[in-house]
């Protein structure tokens, strides 16, 4: 018994403050989600990250 309340408090700790937002804030259902997004950021973006933007972004130009 004691282990699923140290689970639901872990649960609630971490899925709080998301609750929270959506319960309180008009539009807080995308504010949860913009949070939930940029406090779980990956390493997965660390290659592309790492590139310069210029790179990224310039395209091929053909003089005619």
């Amino acid at each position: 018994m004691q282990r699923v309340i140290f689970i639901l408090a872990a649960w609630a700790r971490r899925v709080g403050p998301y609750l929270m937002l959506e319960i309180l804030l008009p539009g807080g259902t995308l504010f949860a989600l913009l949070l939930f997004l940029y406090q779980n950021r990956k390493a997965s973006l660390g290659p592309v990250a790492s590139r310069s933007p210029l790179a990224m972004t310039r395209a091929p130009i053909r003089n005619v």
